[in-house]
C-alpha cells in the first residue's frame, strides 16, 4: 500500500468531518471506505485483521456520520436499517493491515431483551462479517458487547472466514496487569491488596477472577454482582477455593444495590454490563483505584470528575506497538492505543491462527497464554487515562505517595 493512499484517506476524513450535513437528510456518513480499498491493500498472502464494535452510545454516532438526529421511534428504525460500515481502515507504520467495522446501533436498542440480540445478529453481527469477508480480513475481534450477538462464538454462523475471538482472554489478562500497575502507582503491593471485582457472576468477571487468583494473586477477591446473582457467586467461590489457583487468597461474595453499603477494598476492577452509571462519586472515594472495562461506563463523567484527586478511575486499553495505527476516534490517549479485545485479535492474527480463537470462557491456561502473545506484539497498560477520555497526571506528593491531577 501506498503511503500517498494513506495520507488521501486521512485527508479525506478531515474534509468530511467538517462537514455537518442536514439533520432531515437520511443518514449519511461521513466517508465511505469501500471493502475492495481495504483488501487490495492488504499485506500479500496475509489477509487482514478486523476489529468490530457497535455504537456504544449516541453520542459516538456523530463520530462516523453527519446527520444524527435526536432519538426517536423513527430515527431507531432508521439506524437498524443503516447496514453495518467501515469505520477507517488499519495501519502498521504505513501498511494497511485491516479495518474497523462499526454496527451503528447503540447497545441499549438491543441487548437487554432476546429479541433485540436476535435482531442485533441478523441485521448487523452478520452483514458485518461478510463485510469483513469482502473486504479481506480472516481474523475479526469483537469489541464492547458484541460477543453477546453469537453467544460468544457458540452459535452457528453462515461466514467463515472470518475467523473470530471474543477478546475476553486478553481483556482479562490486561485488566490484571492494569490492576498491578496501578498498585505501583499509588504505593500498594498487589499481594497485600483487597481486590473487588464488580459484575463478577459475568461470562468476562468469571474469566478475570480466574487469572486474578493465578500465580501472582491478591490478598482478597471481593466477587460483587446484582442480588439475583448471588447463588452463582456463591458457586464462583467455591470453584475458586477449590482449584489450586489460590495459594493464600481469600475470596469473599457482595451484593450491590442502592439500599447495602459497599464493602471495604483497595482497588477494583469493574466487569460489569448495565444500561446506566451506577456508581457515585461517594462509591468511587472509597477506594484507590478503579480500572473500568464496563459498557456503558459505570461512573458518570460528574461522579468520575467529582472524585479525581481522591482515586484513580481508568479506561482498560492497551498501548499498541509503534507504529499501528486504528485511524478512528475512539477516545483513547492516540490512535496507536486501542481496546484489549483488538489485541486479542492482532495477536491471533500475527500468529496465523486459521480458527476461531477465544470462544466461550476461556481456561486460565489460555488466558495466559494469550497474555504472553499480546506482550509478544508490543502491547503494553499504557498511560492513565480518564473513562471521560481526558488523560490523568500523576504528581508526587512530598511524602512520595502519588498524587492525581486532573480536570
Amino acid at each position: 500500500m501506498s503511503t500517498t493512499y494513506h495520507h488521501e484517506l486521512a485527508a479525506e476524513f478531515k474534509l468530511a468531518d467538517v462537514n455537518l450535513g442536514d439533520v432531515h437528510a437520511p443518514l449519511a456518513l461521513k466517508r465511505t471506505i469501500h471493502p475492495e480499498s481495504i483488501r487490495d491493500n492488504l499485506p500479500a498472502g496475509q489477509g487482514g485483521i478486523g476489529f468490530l464494535f457497535h455504537a456504544t452510545d449516541w453520542e459516538t454516532l456523530s463520530f462516523s456520520f453527519h446527520n444524527v438526529k435526536t432519538r426517536n421511534e423513527a430515527f431507531e428504525e432508521e439506524l437498524w436499517r443503516t447496514p453495518p460500515f467501515i469505520a477507517s481502515p488499519i495501519y502498521s507504520g504505513s501498511q494497511m493491515i485491516g479495518a474497523n467495522i462499526a454496527c451503528p446501533v447503540p447497545l441499549e436498542m438491543w441487548l437487554g431483551s432476546p429479541r433485540g440480540i436476535k435482531r442485533f445478529r441478523e441485521t448487523q453481527f452478520f452483514p458485518a462479517l461478510e463485510l469483513a469477508r469482502r473486504a479481506g480480513l480472516n481474523m475479526v475481534a469483537m469489541g464492547a458487547s458484541t460477543p453477546y450477538a453469537c453467544n460468544y462464538g457458540a452459535l452457528p454462523r453462515p461466514i467463515k472466514p472470518p475467523h473470530i475471538t471474543t477478546g475476553h482472554a486478553a481483556t482479562a489478562a490486561m485488566l490484571k496487569e492494569w490492576a498491578m500497575h496501578c498498585c505501583n502507582e499509588v504505593g500498594l503491593d498487589f499481594g497485600k491488596t483487597r481486590l473487588a471485582l464488580f459484575g463478577a457472576a459475568g461470562r468476562l468477571g468469571t474469566t478475570v477472577a480466574r487469572y486474578a487468583t493465578y500465580k501472582d494473586a491478591p490478598k482478597e477477591l471481593i466477587l460483587i454482582d446484582l442480588p439475583d446473582k448471588v447463588n452463582l457467586l456463591h458457586d464462583q467461590a467455591k470453584e475458586l477455593l477449590a482449584s489450586d489457583l489460590l495459594g493464600h487468597t481469600k475470596v469473599s461474595v457482595h451484593t450491590f444495590s442502592p439500599d447495602t453499603p459497599l464493602p471495604q477494598f483497595d482497588g477494583a476492577i469493574l466487569a460489569s454490563s448495565t444500561s446506566v452509571p451506577y456508581l457515585t462519586a461517594a462509591d468511587l472515594k472509597r477506594a484507590q483505584f478503579w480500572i473500568d472495562d464496563s459498557h456503558p461506563r459505570a461512573a458518570s463523567v460528574e461522579a468520575e470528575l467529582a472524585s479525581r484527586g481522591h482515586t484513580l478511575y481508568i479506561e482498560c486499553f492497551a498501548r499498541g506497538p509503534v507504529g499501528l495505527d486504528t485511524a478512528f476516534p475512539f477516545r483513547l490517549p492516540s490512535t496507536r492505543d486501542c481496546y484489549t479485545c483488538f489485541a486479542e485479535g492482532y495477536a491471533a492474527w500475527q500468529e496465523g491462527i486459521a480458527s476461531d480463537f477465544i470462544i466461550g470462557s476461556p481456561p486460565v491456561w489460555s488466558v495466559s497464554y494469550t497474555h504472553g502473545l499480546v506482550k509478544k506484539y508490543g502491547f503494553s497498560v499504557g498511560p492513565f487515562h480518564g473513562k471521560n477520555g481526558l488523560p490523568i497526571e500523576m504528581d508526587m506528593r512530598h511524602d512520595g505517595k502519588p498524587e492525581l491531577v486532573g480536570p
